[in-house]
């Protein structure tokens, strides 16, 4: 493969990640119906170097004590827990989707997630604290908070397709299963925040 035919591949999965990432907005259930059923896992690969570069980015900015490549890493393990989880449990239930369902649904149900992280280190490197509690500040608090809000609300209807079309289970089982899923990922995460890796996993 040369490399005008890999810049091809990789300019047209950039531009379908683009245009996903807007069809997740408006129709979040019928595009990630179709994201279930991809192949090109370029997608995933710049998806993947996306979250990378930002990695490299953030701490440029914001001083962690450990070095991106070792917070990738932890990223990409937590990734792999999350997807073999729902994975082998699927398998419990008799469900047979291929794992690359999996693969796809999860990497773009990170995309409110990235978008947050993103938001996040700009407005330290623009606003870093301590920030005034003047009105204009308190406007931008609410405003901050209301946005996060969104994100959140828009990553837990991602995560639960990811789960509906990945394992295909009914509702009251994928609540179950992503219960248990929290359940457990609660004490890891608490253990990251102590050791001062992650205060908020990237998942």
């Amino acid at each position: 493969m040369d490399f005008n035919t890999i810049a091809a591949n990789i300019s047209a999965s950039t531009i379908i990640i683009l245009k996903r990432f807007v069809q997740l907005i408006i129709m979040p259930y019928k595009t990630m119906r179709k994201i279930s059923l991809e192949t090109d896992y370029t997608q995933v690969y710049i998806i993947l170097a996306i979250i990378f570069i930002y990695f490299q980015i953030a701490f440029r900015v914001r001083e962690y004590n450990y070095q991106p490549l070792l917070t990738f890493i932890f990223f990409l393990i937590n990734s792999a827990f999350t997807v073999l989880f729902f994975y082998l449990f699927a398998k419990i239930f008799k469900k047979t989707s291929p794992l690359s369902t999996y693969i796809f649904t999860f990497a773009y149900s990170l995309i409110p997630t990235f978008i947050w992280f993103l938001s996040n280190s700009a407005l330290y490197y623009f606003l870093p604290p301590p920030r005034t509690i003047s009105v204009l500040g308190k406007a931008f608090s609410l405003f901050f908070l209301s946005f996060s809000i969104s994100l959140l609300l828009w990553k837990v209807i991602l995560f639960y397709l990811f789960v509906r079309f990945s394992t295909k289970l009914p509702f009251f089982s994928i609540i179950f299963l992503i219960s248990l899923y929290l359940a457990i990922i609660a004490p890891y995460t608490v253990i990251l925040y102590r050791l001062d890796i992650s205060r908020i996993p990237f998942l």
